[in-house]
């Protein structure tokens, strides 16, 4: 898929918060802790971010239900040696990750610092995958339907969304309920990223099309379209 895979070592130190934009984000892992002690954890929404831009700013905040007085450093450790590192003073309940193209797809483990007061911080771990799109078209003739997938990837080594090629993406129908989503067909996408099923359908209908996810690209489902009916 042409995807890069470069590690690095990269310390932040911000006080304040930072608006996110284009953040993808699935549940943590978190290790309990007794009532009778002070613990933090980081959040980030949904506990996923997505690989999609050059670079962008991630807020990660801090879920804080002590009174604390200490300040609380949060060590993050990823594959290939990749990290970061984030510093919260007493009051202050997020910080941002400048996060970068660069960084490689994996698993990441937010841990407690080195300089981190009297207060015992929840490990959480983050999916970092690179992000994808997708769309669809509808038309009729007659009584056949064609639908039009497109499917793309972000591709780091190119900066850029690339065709899917190779992968599997599924097209379902909203069920008569309005709410239920059927499998109609799934269909491989091939190299120039687009493809087209065509089917017999004389009724007015919805679709949407959801692209699968691998190992290192996240799913993603396009908006819903109407095709009215004969």
């Amino acid at each position: 898929m042409g995807t890069k895979q470069v590690g690095r070592r990269v310390a932040g130190v911000l006080a304040g918060a930072v608006a996110l934009g284009g953040l993808v984000v699935a549940p943590a892992s978190a290790t309990t802790t007794p009532d009778d002690v002070c613990a933090v954890q980081a959040y980030v929404p949904g506990y996923k971010v997505s690989i999609d831009a050059p670079a962008k700013d991630v807020p990660v905040t801090l879920l804080d239900d002590c009174d604390r007085t200490a300040d609380v450093v949060i060590d993050v450790e990823g594959p290939e040696g990749a990290g970061y590192s984030f510093f919260y003073r007493p009051g202050q309940a997020q910080d941002v990750w400048f996060f970068s193209d660069e960084y490689p797809y994996g698993t990441y483990r937010f841990v407690a610092g080195a300089g981190t007061g009297d207060v015992q911080v929840r490990p959480v771990e983050v999916v970092v995958k690179y992000g994808a799109r997708a769309s669809l078209r509808g038309s009729r003739s007659g009584d056949d339907v064609t639908l039009r997938v497109q499917a793309s990837y972000y591709d780091a080594s190119k900066y850029s969304y690339q065709p899917l090629r190779d992968r599997r993406a599924t097209i379902e129908i909203l069920g008569k309920d309005g709410r239920t989503w059927q499998y109609l067909r799934s269909v491989t996408v091939p190299r120039t990223g687009i493809v087209d099923h065509t089917f017999t359908n004389r009724y007015a209908a919805t679709y949407r099309v959801t692209t699968w996810e691998t190992h290192n690209i996240f799913s993603r489902t396009s908006q819903a379209v109407t095709v009215p009916g004969r």
